[in-house]
């Protein structure tokens, strides 16, 4: 019994170290310098649960410039996939497409295809009427806050803001049926890497329903972003209903 106790402490002191290790902005940006280099490009980010559980890895590509409806907008595209490891127990990909108007920024379509083994794809459709602040999603026109932003389009929003704008933010969130906000703060810090500095923002922010109808939610996210790179984040964390994930940058293709 007592050999047990010591195995089980020893373990989850090796394991925090070891999320300690793997979650260090410092040695995230270090890898990416000597493997990738710091550019643009595809960004590719290993996610985990708890910071050790590997659960996918996902891709997010670089805005394109296209045409919607005749409107000129950016198109935002995130993809993402189980690994090998956990295949024989879970094997799933994801989709999730933004389409942001060029002038404001707001989102005015959002699609996303979440696939299970076994289990019938999930597929999500909502646009958005900015000017009417109307949402229509399955045919069901739905009633959204100023700037309602999706997934995508509000970290496209962070990386695209000024520091200041950050320090104390609110925006407001809305795929589904609720209204959501992201409300938070920043600050900014720097590291460095073989004599060379590197300015960071760190961005923190809790979301909760907007209409406080469901006090029993907490989620929040953070993301650790490098300044002087088009404010690439290194490492977004995600807390929710008690599991934490981490998506660490592994590689920018």
């Amino acid at each position: 019994m007592k050999k047990a106790a010591i195995f089980l402490l020893a373990l989850i002191f090796f394991l925090v170290l070891w999320v300690r290790f793997n979650t260090d902005p410092r040695g995230i940006t270090a890898k990416l310098i000597n493997s990738c280099g710091l550019k643009d490009g595809i960004l590719v980010y290993r996610v985990e649960l708890f910071g050790f559980i590997p659960v996918g890895e996902a891709y997010f590509s670089q805005p394109k410039e296209e045409e919607l409806n005749g409107s000129k907008v950016y198109h935002l595209s995130v993809s993402a996939k189980s690994p090998k490891i956990i295949s024989p127990f879970l094997s799933g990909s994801a989709e999730f497409d933004s389409y942001l108007d060029k002038v404001s920024g707001n989102p005015l379509l959002f699609r996303q295809r979440i696939s299970l083994r076994g289990k019938p794809d999930l597929v999500r459709e909502a646009s958005y009427n900015q000017q009417k602040r109307v949402m229509t999603l399955a045919g069901v026109r739905r009633e959204v806050l100023p700037d309602t932003q999706d997934h995508l389009s509000v970290i496209y929003k962070v990386r695209r803001s000024a520091p200041e704008k950050l320090k104390d933010f609110d925006f407001n969130i809305n795929t589904n049926q609720k209204n959501y906000m992201l409300k938070g703060s920043s600050s900014e810090g720097a590291f460095s890497i073989k004599g060379k500095s590197y300015n960071t923002l760190l961005v923190k922010g809790d979301i909760r329903r907007r209409d406080k109808n469901n006090p029993y939610h907490r989620s929040s996210i953070s993301m650790l972003l490098l300044k002087d790179t088009d404010n690439i984040p290194v490492l977004i964390r995600i807390f929710s209903n008690g599991a934490v994930i981490y998506a660490r940058l592994v590689d920018i293709r």
